[in-house]
Parts: C-alpha cells; structure tokens; sequence
C-alpha cells in the first residue's frame, strides 16, 4: 500500500470569520423580523427587507431626527418638572370651624409668683437654713424669676457678684412651681359655649417659654392626655361663632400678692395669653392689660400640601410633613411632632445650651440637657442679648440687623392650622373693678366657617408621564406597548443572539484546537476523499465516452439507412 500525504488545506482565516459572518447574519435576519412585527413608525420602513439603500438612507434620517426631537422636548419636560413650580389654589371657602379642634388658650400672669408663699417656700426648701444671708440670696434668686422669660433674662443681672453657687443644691424650678399662681387663684367664673364649668376641671398647669402658665384644650400635659381618655371629643370643639360662643373666663391679677421688690409694681400689670394649635409647645402671646374686658376674635385657615409634593425636597417646597423623620430640615423638640413652633423652641434652646451649658426646665419640655442651677444664672442675664432676637436664614441681605441673634432654618409643616387673632380690650372704669384688679376675657371664632389654601405641583409626576406619552406619539408614533417590544428586543432577543454567536465561536476555536493537534498523515480523512473523487472523475469520463460513441452511431446507422432505401 502507497502512502499518500496529503497537506492540510491552508483555510484557517475563513473558518475563523465564518461565525462572525454567521452572527452577522443572524442579526440582521433578526433585525428584519422585529421590522415586521414593531408597532414603532418609520422601523417598519427602515428594517423592510424590499427596501432599497435609498430608501433605507431617507427613513433613517427621518428616524434619527424624530427621535433626536423627541429626546430634546423630553429634557425640557424634565426640567419643567425638576424645577417643581408650585401653586396655592382655594380648596374651600366654606369648610366648617367644628371640623377643626378649638385653639389651646394658654394664660399666664406676668407676675410669676404669689409671693404670699415665700415663707411657706423657705420652710420647704431651706429648712435648716438660719443664716440671714443665705436667706435673703434666696429671696433674691426666687425674686429674679417672676417676671423672667426666654429672652428676658436681664433680672438675673442682680445675681452679679453673689455666692449664688452655695444655693446649687436648691432645684429652683420647684420653688417656681410652689410659688407659681393656683388656678383657683388665677381663674374664675369659666364658661365653655354658655355652660359654666369648675376652671380648674378645664385648665391646666403647663410650661412654655413664658414660665408656668394655665392651658384650655390641651394636650401637653399628663392631664389633657388623661381628659382625652376619658372625653373622646377633647380637645374640644365648637360650630358656633360671635361673642360668648366658646371660652369665657375671669383671670384675676391679685396685685397685692405681687413680688413687693418690683421696681414699678404699676407697671405691666396684666397677662399674657397664648392662641395654638394642639401639639405646639409655644407661640409669641398677646399682651392683655389688666381692669379690661376683652375680646379675643379668631378666624382659622387651614394651608395644607397635597400628597404630590411628598416627591419635592423639604428645602425647595419650603415646608415639612410630621412623618419626614428623616429630611435634614425635620427639627423638633424631643416627643414632640414637626411643628414650626416647635422647632423654633428646639433651636432657642440649643443656643441656650451653646452659650450657658444648660437650660431653663421651666421654659422647655424634659429632655437631654442639663438644667440650670443657681449659678448658671448670671450666665443667661450676660447672653440676654443674643438670646432676644431670631433672625432667618436669608434674611440678612433684606433687613439690617444690629444685634447677631439666633439663625433658625425652620420651614412651615406642611399642614398648618394659623390663628389670626385679632385683640380688642376695652379699660373698665375704677367704680366698677373697684380694688379688685381682673381681665375678662372673652375667646370665640369670628366666622363659622374658614378658608382652606392647598397647595400642589405646577407639573407633577402624571403630567410628566402623559407628557411623555404625547411626545412619543408626536414623533415617533408609538406607545408603552412598543417601548416594551424594544425593551424585550434588546433585553431578551439581541443578548440571546450574543450568546449564541459566543456559543459558536468556542465551538469552532475548540474544533481548530482538536485539528491542530492531529497528525500530519490523515488517511482516515484526506486519502479516501481524494481516492473518491478520482473515481468519480473517472466515471463521468467514461459515461461521457459511452454517450458520445452511442450518439455516433446512431448518426452512422440512421445515414445507411437513407442511403439504401434511395
């Protein structure tokens, strides 16, 4: 037997691009079917198999401008709403009063104390105590609280040069609490919506940053939250409006109980009452002379944010829901829901800590920081100063400040209840107060009925969404439906092809990798083939041979025959 070789055929280049060709081709035949089924304007043009290359050329300009048209309406869509432009309509002109609680009334004597109890105080606080000298400090430290309030500090300024801090064993908030004024002391004759009740069954003692004072309708005390167990319409509510409709009482001054080391015991004689909503811990009061009868008119708005701007940072809608806990604007004091009150009061009494390490108890709820003691007092009469006024954040380039203050960036809560109170005392003549000094206070809603603001977006996430629906008809004529034909072409189909081009093209590296490694001499493939198509060759050379002679003869035969039959 004759060894042939046979050299390996030199084609490896093509075998090498023929899975690129087959993928190549693949996706185009892939491109064309999902031509046929898009519901997308201008692809079916695009991706016909019919379509010549100008054709192709001219629907390909026309798809690269509509969609390059749409992308930039689309980007100005997105910044129409990223700027998120807000508007205030009225949601009501008629929303009635007894759908809203009635305010909290809070009244506070401007002087603190009943200085009848100043011995019963000593007694209490200072029982061992003989010294005449510690005795009077604490007449003097106990003196300087009855008329002090936050921001109001500069009767502590008589603590100058004193051994204050031999009475920091003495919690003076308690000596306040047992000398502050009773409310069967400070209050009488209580009506509510013409019914007459036991004052004290209504009002309670609460703190704010005006001291201790007397609340109607609220919830900061252990009190109001027990009244509200046991009444489930407290805080309490009224439908009715004009004088007389709601809250009446007689506040009692009692001048002659009043702190007698007062520099002007006839001045500022009077009490300080306080309109909020529930929840709120303190607002600025209104000043109530004394020997007056007044009346204090209400009139509720309700400005609430719909749901919609929930997707708006705090800082560009300028206000806070209770429930964003986790915004950077949400401050408030400890226990206590957003209010704007609320964090104010937070913020006073952080830069109360900031500059004196310590608090006034009186003035704020309990909380993590220190209280201050005796000698920390002085400390408040010296920052009395930057303790008076607050200044907002951008306010500085509007409005001249001579004073530094406190910067507080505090936003509205997003549904806000505003009182706008309006006060009209009106002086009693001395016959008939006579030596009896009181205010008669009368508070009731001015209308039946109050506004309600709301405010939403100018362009929210559904007007995006059908503003991009438009666009997308308006260019390129399609809808969601064929944004999900595209998404699962891309996702689904076109990955699928990859992976088998990538299937195919380790299927034919591996086949180069066995042929590489295979013998030189190849009889089993190489030598039969090649023995094959001789014998093939050489029998289509015969059968041409037999078929050329037979054609031949059959013209020689066929000659003859003519010949003799002529």
């Amino acid at each position: 037997m004759t060894l042939v070789y046979f050299p390996t055929p030199k084609q490896q280049p093509k075998q090498r691009s023929r899975p690129a060709i087959l993928v190549a081709q693949s996706a185009w035949q892939l491109a064309l079917r999902f031509g046929k089924r898009t519901t997308i304007h201008g692809l079916d043009r695009l991706l016909s198999a019919r379509a010549s290359r100008w054709e192709r050329f001219v629907w390909l300009c026309t798809f690269v401008s509509a969609f390059l048209g749409a992308v930039y309406v689309c980007l100005i869509l997105s910044a129409r709403y990223n700027a998120a432009h807000f508007q205030t309509v009225v949601d009501s002109t008629r929303y009635p009063v007894y759908r809203i609680p009635f305010p909290v009334i809070t009244i506070c004597n401007r002087n603190r104390l009943n200085w009848q109890r100043l011995t019963e105080a000593k007694s209490m606080f200072m029982a061992n105590v003989t010294d005449s000298a510690q005795l009077s400090l604490f007449e003097r430290i106990v003196g300087s609280y009855d008329d002090a309030y936050f921001g109001h500090f500069q009767s502590f300024e008589q603590l100058r040069n004193q051994p204050t801090e031999m009475m920091n064993y003495i919690n003076f908030s308690q000596v306040v609490d047992f000398m502050t004024w009773r409310c069967d002391e400070l209050l009488a004759d209580c009506l509510w919506r013409h019914y007459a009740y036991n004052c004290c069954e209504i009002f309670f003692k609460r703190r704010s940053k005006n001291g201790l004072c007397w609340a109607f309708n609220s919830l900061e005390t252990e009190e109001g939250r027990r009244m509200q167990l046991l009444d489930p319409m407290w805080p309490w509510r009224t439908g009715s409006a004009g004088p007389m409709s709601a809250l009446s009482a007689r506040v009692l001054i009692q001048s002659s109980k009043h702190w007698p080391g007062s520099k002007d015991k006839n001045a500022m004689k009077g009490i300080d009452v306080m309109v909020t909503e529930p929840f709120v811990w303190h607002n600025n009061p209104f000043y109530i002379p004394a020997n007056t009868e007044t009346t204090l008119e209400i009139e509720p708005i309700i400005y609430f944010y719909d749901n919609d701007t929930r997707g708006v940072r705090s800082d560009q809608r300028q206000c806070v829901f209770d429930d964003e806990q986790n915004s950077k604007d949400f401050k408030s004091l400890q226990g206590y829901v957003y209010m704007i009150e609320n964090c104010l009061s937070e913020c006073h009494q952080e830069y109360l800590v900031r500059y004196c390490n310590c608090t006034m108890e009186l003035l704020f709820p309990p909380g993590q920081y220190r209280s201050c003691r005796a000698k920390d007092l002085l400390c408040l009469a010296e920052h009395n100063d930057l303790l008076v006024y607050s200044h907002q954040p951008g306010e500085k380039d509007f409005v001249r400040n001579n004073f530094k203050g406190m910067s507080c960036k505090c936003f509205r809560n997003c549904y806000s209840l505003n009182y706008i109170s309006d006060v009209r005392p009106a002086f009693l003549p001395p016959d008939v107060y006579a030596n009896a000094s009181y205010v008669d206070l009368d508070v009731h809603y001015r209308f039946e009925t109050i506004m309600v603001y709301r405010t939403s977006l100018v362009f929210g996430w559904v007007d995006l969404m059908v503003s991009f629906g438009g666009i997308a008809g308006l260019f390129l004529g399609c809808s969601l439906i064929s944004g999900m034909e595209l998404a699962y072409f891309l996702c689904i189909e076109v990955p699928a092809l990859g992976l088998d081009g990538l299937r195919r093209r380790f299927r034919a590296r591996g086949q180069m990798d066995r042929d590489m490694t295979t013998p030189t001499l190849n009889f089993q493939q190489n030598t039969p083939s090649q023995l094959m198509e001789n014998y093939i060759m050489h029998i289509k050379a015969k059968n041409v041979q037999r078929k050329t002679n037979f054609q031949n003869w059959q013209r020689i035969t066929f000659s003859q025959k003519h010949v003799t039959k002529e």
